[in-house]
């Protein structure tokens, strides 16, 4: 189950995955536990909880701005 509430500068996804995920020892992301990183557009926080995870994301003000010439 995957659910996520978009607005101009938040972003909210709740995530329930398999247990089967926890098993996987590559992918760090269903570790339980808190998490931050950065991308382009948008910091983003997760917390982990057994088989959940919530993550809050605050856009960066600056991506995707342009001029329009170059």
């Amino acid at each position: 189950m995957y659910k996520a509430f978009n607005s101009k500068k938040h972003y909210l996804a709740f995530h329930k995955f398999p247990k089967t995920a926890k098993k996987i020892d590559v992918v760090k992301a269903y570790k339980t536990g808190f998490r931050k990183w950065e991308s382009d557009d948008m910091t983003t926080y997760a917390i982990v909880i057994g088989t959940f995870r919530i993550m809050f994301g605050i856009r960066k003000p600056d991506f995707g701005c342009c001029d329009g010439g170059a």
